[in-house]
C-alpha cells in the first residue's frame, strides 16, 4: 500500500493502524482472562478432590479390620497418597521455576514475580513466551514433566490388583499425547516443544493445573478402588428417605388426565457433631 501524500488521509491511516493494534491488545487481554478463569476453575476442582481424598484413608483402614486378608489394601493407602503428593509437588516445583524465569529471576517464586495492574495482582511475565521456551523446552523441564506423568500413572497402577490392572489403565486420567506433535505442520522437536514452545506463561498455568487435577483424580480412583476391596460399598446404609414426584407435563388442560410419577429417593446423611452447624 502506497503512503498517501495528503496529510488528512495519512492521519486516517495512522489512526486505523493504532485502532487495529488496540483491538489486538483487547483480544489478547480477553484470551488471557479466559486462561485465568479456566485455571481458577481447575484450582477449585483440585481443592474439592483434596477434601474428598482426605476422607477415604481412615475409612479404608477401618474397613480392612474386618478380615486379615484385607490389610494389604489398607497398606496401599499411604503409598497411593505419597505418589499423589510427590507428583503434585513436582509440578509445583516446575511451575514455580517457570514463574520466576518470567518474573524477577531471583531463584525463587515470590512477590517479585507479580505486579499490580488496575488493582489486580497478576503474574509479571504472563505474556512472556521466551521464558517458557527457555525453561520448559531448551532446559528440558518439559520433557522431564512428560516422563514424570507417565511414571506416576504406572505407580498408581501398581497399587491395583494385577487382575484388575488392564481395566483401570484406561480409567486413570493421566495421558500423554505422543502422536499429535509428530504430525504438527510446524516442525516440533519433541512433546515439550509442541506443548510449551512459544506459549505465554499465562496460557501454561492451566496446563499445570490440569496435570495436577489428573494426579488428584487418579488418586481418588485408586483410593475408591481400595475402598471397594475392603467392602465399604457394602456398608452403605441409608438413613434418610424422601418421596419425589415428577409431573409428566407442567400444565393441565381442563378435562385432561393429570399424570404424575412417584419415586422414593434414599440417601446417607452424616451426623453433625453437637456445637457445629452443618453447611
Amino acid at each position: 500500500m502506497s503512503i498517501p501524500k495528503e496529510p488528512r488521509q495519512l492521519m486516517i491511516n495512522v489512526m486505523y493502524l493504532v485502532l487495529t493494534a488496540l483491538l489486538a491488545l483487547n483480544v489478547s487481554a480477553e484470551i488471557f482472562n479466559a486462561f485465568d478463569m479456566v485455571n481458577k476453575g481447575l484450582v477449585k476442582a483440585n481443592d474439592a478432590l483434596d477434601a474428598s481424598n482426605n476422607d477415604l484413608p481412615e475409612q479404608i483402614r477401618s474397613g480392612a479390620k474386618k478380615a486379615s486378608n484385607l490389610q494389604v489394601y489398607a497398606d496401599r493407602v499411604d503409598v497411593v497418597r505419597d505418589i499423589s503428593r510427590q507428583g503434585t509437588d513436582f509440578i509445583k516445583k516446575i511451575m514455580d521455576g517457570v514463574i520466576d524465569e518470567a518474573g524477577d529471576r531471583n531463584g525463587q517464586h515470590d512477590e517479585g514475580d507479580y505486579v499490580i495492574a488496575y488493582g489486580i495482582k497478576e503474574l509479571k511475565g504472563k505474556r512472556d513466551y521466551d521464558a517458557t521456551t527457555r525453561f520448559l523446552v531448551n532446559n528440558g523441564q518439559g520433557e522431564e514433566l512428560r516422563q514424570k506423568m507417565l511414571d506416576i500413572k504406572e505407580q498408581f497402577l501398581q497399587n491395583i490388583d494385577e487382575a484388575d490392572r488392564a481395566e483401570f489403565a484406561s480409567k486413570i486420567p493421566i495421558a500423554i499425547d505422543d502422536e499429535t506433535w509428530t504430525k504438527s505442520a510446524n516442525k516440533k522437536k519433541n512433546w515439550a516443544d509442541f506443548t510449551f514452545g512459544h506459549m505465554p506463561l499465562g496460557a501454561c498455568m492451566p496446563i499445570f493445573s490440569k496435570f495436577t487435577n489428573d494426579i488428584k483424580s487418579a488418586e481418588s480412583i485408586v483410593l475408591n478402588y481400595l475402598a471397594g476391596k475392603v467392602g465399604l460399598t457394602d456398608d452403605l446404609k441409608f438413613n434418610k428417605f424422601r418421596v419425589v414426584s415428577a409431573p409428566k407435563k407442567s400444565y393441565v388442560i381442563k378435562g385432561e388426565n393429570f399424570k404424575l410419577k412417584f419415586s422414593l429417593s434414599a440417601m446417607q446423611v452424616a451426623k453433625v457433631t453437637p456445637g457445629f452447624r452443618s453447611l
